[in-house]
């Protein structure tokens, strides 16, 4: 009874207005919890100074909370269970949760958080469980569970369905298997690599928990091509660089055609393994791979080239007396990084991208003028 007596009688004071409300008023409290959940709550209670030694869960979840003050725990450091969860927050500071040092579960999860300090939970040294799914993050937070500066007592992290694209791979699988058993980072754009394939690999076998119970969340992503413009008429070089050092490369250009040493080609491949084109003519538009290989190492390299035409004064005039021929706007660029150019003393302009149009472009729309639209002006 005095337990439940000691909840009923606390209070906090609002930060708009002042005022005080009755913690049975605002909140539900029942036995050693208070629940300030769905309360429409924007900033987190200031508790008065009466101290809650018998508070051991505290919910604050489904509110409308974005900040954390370094105040906000300081009077209900016994809190064992505190639920942050389905807030607005956006990042962690360090000396966020340094009352807390008897919390064993931290509930984070749906939120907007994308930043936290490397020592927001340095003091937390009984804190077992730390859910941080569904935020924004995009650091694996290492300082947590490696050696030296991880939390002992930490048995479940769970920083699923956020933005991590890379693992530091090295470090998690040198980890103690109770600490993998409960390492939960499903649900990320992962950066497809065969470390990371071979790690997830060896904790199914091992029937970790983080690995069995969502093993059909564990998807990546593969990278992109590298993407090059190349000017007509101009030479470019297209490198190789693989992750190994001294491996034999070779090139196929658009249509799997191998670059030949000795041929007629404007393709040719140099010492360093680069491929170099000269001059660019409109068919060296494409997809170009180059294959390295070694006694223990293959890479395959993907690089798109765009050919593009220099900008010409002289293509100005033949486009406006084209669009001075048209009655209506010709054609639909709205989708384009464009700049508008005006010819002085003429009834018309055009639009023209960068300064050159690409080929590609010209020939999906069937012919040069396409890419362009006539815009009547009046003075």
């Amino acid at each position: 009874m005095e337990m439940l007596h000691n909840l009923k009688r606390a209070s906090f004071t609002m930060n708009t207005q002042g005022s005080a409300l009755n913690c049975h008023k605002t909140c539900i409290c029942a036995s050693n919890i208070v629940s300030c959940s769905k309360m429409n709550l924007t900033t987190v209670p200031t508790w008065t100074p009466i101290k809650l030694p018998k508070l051991h869960n505290l919910l604050l979840s489904h509110n409308g909370l974005h900040f954390l003050s370094s105040e906000a725990f300081v009077n209900v450091k016994y809190v064992r269970y505190l639920d942050l969860s389905s807030n607005n927050l956006q990042q962690l500071d360090e000396v966020i949760f340094e009352p807390l040092v008897n919390l064993q579960v931290l509930l984070l999860y749906h939120n907007q958080i994308s930043q936290i300090d490397r020592s927001a939970f340095v003091t937390m040294g009984n804190l077992q469980k730390l859910y941080l799914s569904q935020n924004q993050i995009s650091r694996f937070p290492l300082e947590l569970v490696k050696e030296k500066t991880r939390l002992e007592k930490l048995s479940l992290l769970d920083v699923s369905s956020n933005k991590i694209k890379i693992l530091p791979i090295d470090e998690l699988q040198v980890l103690p298997a109770w600490i993998k058993n409960g390492l939960y980072f499903h649900n990320n754009p992962l950066l497809c690599h065969c470390d990371l394939y071979t790690l997830l690999a060896h904790w199914y076998i091992r029937k970790l928990n983080s690995a069995v119970d969502f093993k059909d969340d564990y998807t990546c992503i593969l990278p992109g091509p590298q993407k090059t413009k190349a000017f007509l008429e101009q030479t470019l070089t297209l490198g190789c660089d693989t992750k190994h050092r001294d491996m034999l490369k070779t090139w196929t250009m658009p249509g799997n055609v191998q670059v030949t040493p000795g041929s007629n080609q404007t393709a040719k491949v140099l010492q360093d393994g680069s491929l170099r084109i000269s001059p660019v003519k409109a068919e060296d538009s494409g997809t170009y791979t180059c294959f390295a290989t070694s006694e223990g190492f293959n890479e395959t390299i993907y690089v798109v080239v765009l050919t593009v035409f220099l900008y010409n004064p002289m293509l100005l005039i033949i486009l406006h007396f084209v669009c001075h021929r048209a009655t209506v706007s010709c054609f639909n660029i709205q989708s384009l990084d464009i700049n508008v150019y005006f010819l002085s003393g003429m009834g018309f302009s055009f639009l023209l991208k960068e300064d050159y149009f690409t080929l590609d472009s010209a020939e999906e729309f069937g012919s040069t003028e396409n890419m362009f639209e006539c815009v009547s002006r009046t003075a």
